[in-house]
């Protein structure tokens, strides 16, 4: 527990930007639970690793969250070596439990709810239609305006080629009866009116994102978070 609250008093802590510095002090709460009686000079004995290791794959359910937890215990750990209150860091390069995937990357509601209400209209429009539809930036972007007919929204899937037929959401309606009233060739269209381009948009949204505040998610991070978000207001796997 000393070590921690060390590191928790330090420079190198407080430098941290104010999001980090909360879930680490969330997490250094669990450590000190956890380890807080352990003695300085049992980080050093042989055996350490194995033991904090083993403490981690206990939450191997939630691999992102676990590989975390030991993240800022070695973090903790290292920050001691390098003021010399313990002679090695034995979590030096463990690896992590989760992949490179992405998929249990969620924007959270807060996040959703500040690009819908205060980001540029035609780019949160971009957003809107990936999370109602559920569908890649790329299908979302080509989207054709002739494809949304007698109340039905056709989409061909570029990666797949599949044709989806959907009933679109009622949150989406109003860019739909737009696009056809402006006979737009696309349902979505940039700033000056024209299709959007793939980088074209990757860079709007970079910057959009980057003005809100909004991180630590991509916009392909969408499709998991609407299918997560459905999936947990009791909507069926088989109809996701």
């Amino acid at each position: 527990g000393w070590l921690a609250d060390q590191y928790h008093a330090s420079a190198d802590f407080q430098k941290l930007r104010p999001s980090t510095r909360g879930d680490y002090e969330r997490i250094i709460r669990v450590i000190k639970t956890k380890w807080g009686d352990m003695p300085l000079r049992a980080l050093e004995a042989r055996g350490a690793r194995t033991v904090l290791i083993d403490w981690r794959d206990e939450m191997r359910s939630t691999p992102r969250s676990a590989d975390l937890h030991i993240a800022v215990l070695a973090r903790i750990i290292s920050w001691g070596k390098d003021r010399e209150h313990v002679m090695r860091n034995p979590l030096e390069r463990v690896g992590k439990l989760h992949g490179e995937t992405r998929k249990d990357d969620v924007w959270l509601p807060s996040q959703i709810d500040k690009m819908l209400s205060d980001g540029a209209p035609h780019i949160a429009n971009v957003v809107k239609v990936a999370l109602w539809t559920m569908q890649r930036q790329s299908d979302v972007l080509s989207l054709a305006t002739i494809a949304y007919d007698d109340g039905r929204l056709w989409i061909t899937q570029g990666k797949t080629r599949a044709r989806v037929r959907i009933r679109p959401a009622d949150e989406i309606l109003p860019l739909l009866d737009d696009a056809r009233a402006a006979k737009r060739q696309r349902i979505l269209v940039n700033s000056r009116g024209e299709n959007w381009t793939a980088s074209g948009f990757r860079a709007s949204l970079r910057k959009e994102m980057a003005r809100l505040g909004i991180r630590g998610v991509r916009f392909h991070d969408l499709r998991g978070t609407a299918i997560t978000y459905a999936y947990a207001r009791g909507v069926e796997i088989e109809r996701i």
